[in-house]
């Protein structure tokens, strides 16, 4: 059945981009469970006349919500509100927590602030991955994150001064770095870049992750920036991933991909 998504109507005076705005609107309408599972979307000229957006416009939100899993496309049958897949952390999507990709699943996130504060000088690592030189002042978010109750993922952001206040808003220890960033700077994420490797959980870190040392842990690294291409967070995040697993989604690319690809989120 082919359900219409409520139209909550484009801003178009705003610095968001036109495809960023519908890929909200419709993920909240999955994560809300007003677009269940296995649901068939709209038709694309559909979405065009529905929200005087253009193709490419529409295109461009559903690719990104395809890269962030939330729906398939079937061939010669639509596009459909994707099946909820336990304990997924999509790598390639360009949001920040593992939160935003598990939030959807009616699954219970809950986090730990273990430390927010602005520092005079970030970490060399963080220097290098947002661009900046090093010493340079930032603010730094440390939260332990937990999956139905089970500890599942260690977390360090760390963001350059002009985005501290922003970043240190934050009073929910559940709520999403990024969307926080959007709301109080207008940041935007349009692309990652992520790496990810296998180690032994060290001494300073098994306890949080309750395990012993050295058990097996996913380390992930990710840097993050605007359409602009100025860097705005950084992370490096330790993931059990017997609670909670990673998945790549490689994609196909179309004939117009220079058009709607929007470099991995």
């Amino acid at each position: 059945m082919t359900m219409h998504v409520n139209n909550s109507g484009m801003d178009r005076g705003s610095p968001v981009p036109l495809y960023f705005q519908l890929a909200e609107a419709l993920e909240r309408d999955i994560t809300s469970g007003l677009l269940q599972p296995g649901t068939r979307l709209s038709s694309e000229p559909e979405m065009c006349e529905q929200f005087g957006l253009s193709r490419t416009t529409v295109r461009q939100a559903l690719t990104r919500l395809d890269q962030r899993g939330l729906i398939e496309r079937r061939k010669g049958q639509g596009t459909f509100v994707a099946e909820a897949q336990p304990g997924l952390w999509l790598l390639q999507s360009s949001s920040g927590f593992f939160h935003d990709e598990v939030d959807r699943q009616s699954r219970t996130v809950t986090s730990e602030i273990i430390r927010a504060e602005r520092c005079a000088s970030l970490p060399d690592w963080a220097c290098t991955a947002l661009g900046l030189p090093p010493n340079s002042p930032g603010a730094t978010i440390e939260r332990l994150r937990s999956l139905d109750g089970l500890v599942a993922l260690y977390v360090i952001n760390q963001v350059p001064d002009r985005l501290a206040d922003a970043a240190l808003s934050i009073t929910n220890p559940n709520e999403s770095l990024y969307r926080r960033l959007h709301e109080r700077a207008g940041i935007v994420a349009h692309g990652a870049r992520r790496s990810v490797h296998a180690i032994g959980a060290p001494a300073w870190l098994a306890p949080m992750l309750q395990l012993p040392e050295g058990a097996p842990v996913a380390i992930i690294e990710s840097a993050a920036w605007e359409e602009s291409g100025l860097m705005f967070d950084c992370f490096r995040a330790w993931l059990r991933t017997d609670r909670a697993r990673i998945e790549i989604h490689a994609l196909e690319p179309t004939p117009d991909d220079d058009l709607t690809h929007t470099s991995g989120g």
